[in-house]
């Protein structure tokens, strides 16, 4: 069958009471057709082309339909068979001792309650509907197994079709929160000899958002969204890259288990996983009745846009695991669990226009999708990120089109794709900006070495030109400087009112003149005020990460702050004298030769220091000299008796630069237990390893 064939339009549904029989298996077959060319687009080729809503619909019709006519059911029916979709990977196969099933949808209290009722008349409970039961967030990741024989990680899968998944275990092993090895209950009691469970591998909101905006400015194929990104990366056949993306796990199921401690309901599981060393997701609920049941799903739905990871939903199961074996399973579902599903957030609309609003200091000019109002989750939605020029490219926008949006908590929501199949033929090609929105300059797209353009328009303006970088440019050095009262808003309107005309000036407001704006009360001036003030007394090494110098972000900063201790040894430093610093590199010594040497530059920097800010660290009685200085360390590993942050800071204290990746340039790799790929390349580089009880040693040798 093409794909075009499958791609055939459903015909009108005739109402369910007033079907016949002819009728419905035509709708039956057209619906499984639809069905089944979804699960491809969503599962094999990770482009869905309806939204979850929409495909729930299909679903609900097809299933009211066959409990109408039970002698349509079929075995390849979609609402009969545990999962649908292919194994898309060269990962090797793994089958699931115990199924990993799927979950039966309802979607307000009268679905929950008639859902109960059916358990009981399955169990014979004549007028009894009420159980105990567990509440947990149906968050948005994806499933996987993991089995422990003696308490040590022997396997990592993924759900794959429900019977056979994919072995991901090198993967999974790269996530912080997937116990190698378990860890002791306090009590004493041993553990399982056998112990599978089941959990939701995701990626935060706020890390998603992060990772996005990285490969934006990288220019870089962005993610859709938080689940594809958390799915593509467990799925690189490249553990290293796994390692680097913030992946995270929550756990949910006990699939089986031998020998432990007897375990007899679902909360009693949720609190051994806590016990073994796992992560629960929070705030779960055991209610007694279906009224508790019904408040606790409402709680999460009214947190939905606080959380920093994904839900549609919440999982509904009964607590006891006794009453679980009896009620067994219908088709791929069980009858002791079900998912209560949550309005929509993603709709599809149409793409009006699009804005070049927002500017930054580095001169990029960025899109901004102005869409057709649309009701997403209870909020109208009115625009959308686009990120860069590549993000239209990939997409295919044109300017009329119907688009997939999706909103996920406080992030401005994005652009998932465009709905081809939805176009009428009036959609118009996307104009680029020639001159910026918000000086006039004219544009321009860079290439790099190669010819490729950047997936970026810039200003080619400087930013004491053109407003729309300056506003960004005091944004960022005042986040950056950790004045939390002065967010992007109050940042850009303050240039906007005249009282900053670049970052510095914020040394020099005055209390009268924010108390002369609007909502401005002595509580948020005095606020304002303390946090500027505060910020004169940061480190050298921050005050240089916020000048916003090209090429100088933590790491670089740090280095340029150990080695030369003070603003001004920095700002008449040579080229080779900053490339001389191990791991800096001549081109970004030019950049900060080409900054410090810009007269504006030097201008704002001057008044800086005039104002009293703290422009060099203290140096040490002993002439500075610090036992690690022009040293890289690595960590990896987990230390037993130190905290990451901890053994950066000692280092640190010592003179030495922390990387993040092993390279020809790092001096010294300390590997702690559960070491990976870092530790392997360093054994191959020939480099310096040391264990913790050597880094201990050389902290005590090296006070």
């Amino acid at each position: 069958m093409s794909i075009q064939e499958q791609k055939l339009k459903l015909n009108q549904p005739v109402a369910l009471d007033i079907m016949t029989q002819a009728e419905a298996e035509r709708r039956v077959s057209e619906l499984i057709h639809q069905i089944e060319y979804h699960n491809y687009r969503y599962y094999v080729l990770d482009d869905p082309q309806v939204t979850d809503a929409e495909y729930d619909a299909l679903y609900q019709e097809l299933k009211a339909i066959e409990g109408k006519f039970p002698e349509l059911v079929s075995p390849d029916s979609p609402t009969q068979r545990v999962s649908i979709g292919e194994i898309v990977s060269e990962f090797p196969k793994v089958r699931h001792e115990v199924p990993m099933l799927s979950l039966s949808n309802v979607f307000n209290p009268q679905e929950l309650a008639e859902w109960s009722v059916r358990a009981a008349k399955y169990l014979d409970r004549k007028g009894e509907y009420d159980y105990e039961y567990t509440i947990e967030p149906k968050i948005d990741g994806l499933s996987v197994a993991l089995l422990y024989k003696n308490g040590v990680l022997v396997r990592g899968a993924t759900r794959g079709d429900g019977i056979t998944g994919d072995d991901i275990t090198v993967n999974l092993k790269t996530l912080k929160s997937v116990p190698r090895k378990l860890r002791p209950a306090d009590d004493g009691e041993e553990l399982p000899e056998v112990l599978e469970v089941r959990g939701e591998v995701y990626i935060p909101i706020s890390a998603f958002e992060k990772l996005n905006k990285e490969l934006a400015e990288r220019g870089e194929k962005l993610f859709a969204n938080p689940r594809n990104s958390a799915a593509g990366s467990l799925r690189q056949k490249d553990s290293g890259i796994t390692a680097r993306r913030p992946l995270n796990i929550y756990l949910y199921t006990l699939a089986q288990k031998k020998g432990g401690p007897e375990i007899k309901t679902q909360w009693e599981a949720l609190k051994y996983f806590e016990r073994l060393g796992f992560r629960v997701a929070p705030n779960i609920k055991l209610c007694a009745t279906q009224e508790e049941a019904v408040a606790a799903v409402q709680n999460w739905i009214d947190r939905r846009d606080s959380l920093d990871f994904e839900i549609d939903g919440a999982v509904i199961k009964i607590n006891d695991f006794a009453t679980q074996d009896k009620l067994g399973f219908v088709g791929r579902d069980p009858r002791w669990a079900t998912a209560y599903k949550f309005p929509p957030r993603e709709a599809v609309t149409r793409l009006n226009n699009i804005q070049w609003v927002n500017i930054r200091r580095t001169g990029t000019i960025n899109p901004l999708a102005m869409l057709e109002p649309v009701n997403i989750g209870g909020t109208t939605v009115k625009s959308a990120t686009l990120f860069n020029v590549d993000m239209i490219e990939r997409l295919g926008l044109r300017i009329g089109d119907p688009v997939l949006v999706k909103r996920a908590g406080d992030v401005i929501p994005n652009v998932v794709k465009v709905m081809e199949e939805r176009r009428t033929g009036t959609e118009t090609p996307v104009v680029l900006p020639t001159v910026c929105p918000a000086c006039g300059a004219p544009t321009t797209r860079r290439e790099d070495e190669s010819g490729d353009k950047d997936p970026r328009i810039y200003c080619t303006n400087t930013p004491y030109d053109c407003p729309g970088q300056m506003r960004d440019w005091i944004a960022f050095f005042g986040a950056v400087r950790g004045v939390d009262g002065m967010g992007e808003k109050i940042a850009h309107r303050l240039f906007d009112e005249g009282l900053v005309k670049d970052y510095a000036d914020i040394y020099f407001l005055k209390k009268e003149q924010l108390l002369g704006l609007e909502r401005f009360g002595e509580k948020l001036t005095d606020k304002l005020l303390s946090q500027i003030e505060a910020s004169k007394q940061r480190p050298l090494a921050n005050l240089l990460m916020a000048l916003g110098i090209p090429q100088v972000g933590e790491k670089s900063a740090e280095m340029l702050a150990n080695h030369f201790h003070s603003l001004e040894k920095v700002m008449v430093a040579a080229p080779e004298t900053i490339s001389g610093i191990k791991g800096m590199g001549l081109i970004a010594a030019n950049k900060i030769v080409e900054f410090f040497g810009n007269p504006q530059n030097r201008a704002v920097v001057q008044k800086i220091i005039e104002v009293g800010v703290r422009v060099a660290d203290p140096i040490e009685e002993d002439g500075g000299a610090k036992p690690f200085a022009g040293k890289t360390f690595v960590l990896t590993g987990t230390l037993v008796n130190y905290g990451r942050k901890q053994a950066e800071e000692l280092l640190k204290k010592r003179g030495a630069t922390i990387g993040s990746s092993v390279s020809k340039n790092t001096d010294v790799v300390i590997a702690g237990p559960e070491a990976g790929s870092k530790l392997t390349k360093a054994q191959q580089l020939g480099l310096t390893v040391i264990d913790e009880a050597g880094f201990t040693r050389l902290l005590e040798e090296n006070p």
